[in-house]
């Protein structure tokens, strides 16, 4: 970064001094410019004297760094917007593929500077602040997104500039009916705006070992339950040969056989019926369970002042 190194003692110590003095200036402005509104630090207004603020060189083996502004609410929560902006930091964090920069690091950096220079340490040694100022400064990287409520809907919008070459990155959209929901749909749409790989696909183990075991529990069950019913037709018609209402059945069994029969066949019945609703409870929980499609719903039905409309992003 050029307003951060001393200037050459041409001039003198002096005015080498000035020149990191208003280095120093430069970058608290910008840096307090992101930590008031997030969109400053997009375009950073070059500091007095001329010099540019540019994304600093990376050293051998070090990440690339990344900022993060705050999500700006439009129709939502400021709170939601909040939450997920810390999931958005969280997941970035957590992938491990750049050194994540949210704006409340920058506001204590600011606030910490700011108290040194009140104590005088940047008057001694000017240089050491301006040099820290500007490895918090000098990232590549800036996310930058809202979260929208339409209608019933929130809709999840995310971009990354690259400052270097001034264009985005990548840009993202999710949608969903809540924020809980949205909240997992996080590390597929920070992926994609970032550039960086997807995140492994979620275990689907347990919905489907529900989904299984529920639907064999209701093919058994209604099959068990279709033999009972059959069972219970042959009996009728011992009792009852062609439906005839008096019911004059020859050869018939004694009394005790025909109640034993009609009790096991009322076991039999209500057996089944449990097996079937067991079986629909494990499916029910297996949908419940079932992750989000990877990456989530991209385009959804909202409601508009003529009805019906589309929104989100068309594959």
């Amino acid at each position: 970064m050029a307003s951060l190194v001393p200037a050459p003692c041409v001039g003198g110590a002096r005015e080498g001094a000035l020149h990191r003095t208003v280095g120093v200036v430069g970058v608290l402005w910008a840096l307090g410019a992101f930590a008031a509104g997030g969109e400053a630090a997009v375009e950073v207004a070059p500091p007095p004297g001329g010099a540019k603020l540019q994304a600093a060189p990376l050293k051998e083996g070090e990440k690339p760094r990344l900022l993060v502004s705050d999500l700006t609410p439009q129709g939502a929560e400021p709170e939601q917007a909040a939450a997920l902006t810390d999931a958005v930091v969280q997941t970035l964090t957590e992938r491990g593929l750049f050194q994540v920069l949210s704006r409340k690091d920058l506001q204590t950096v600011l606030g910490t500077e700011r108290q040194r220079q009140l104590l005088g340490a940047c008057d001694t040694n000017p240089s050491s602040c301006a040099t820290d100022l500007g490895d918090v400064l000098g990232a590549r990287y800036v996310l930058t997104g809202a979260l929208s409520k339409l209608g019933a809907t929130y809709e999840l919008s995310l971009q990354v500039i690259d400052t270097v070459k001034g264009q985005p990155v990548g840009r993202s959209t999710r949608l969903a009916k809540d924020p809980q929901t949205l909240r997992q749909l996080v590390p597929w749409a920070v992926a994609e705006a970032s550039g960086a790989p997807l995140p492994p696909p979620a275990s689907r183990v347990l919905p489907y070992s529900l989904l299984t075991g529920g639907g064999a529990a209701l093919l058994g069950g209604g099959v068990y339950g279709l033999i009972a019913l059959s069972r219970q037709k042959v009996l009728n018609d011992e009792l009852c040969p062609g439906g005839d209402s008096a019911c004059a059945g020859q050869n018939l069994r004694p009394l005790s056989y025909y109640q034993a029969q009609d009790r096991k066949l009322g076991n039999d019945k209500t057996l089944a019926l449990g097996v079937m609703a067991a079986g629909a409870l494990l499916v029910g929980a297996g949908l419940y369970l079932m992750p989000p499609p990877e990456g989530g719903p991209r385009v959804a039905l909202v409601p508009s002042h003529r009805g019906l409309g589309f929104a989100g992003v068309f594959p």
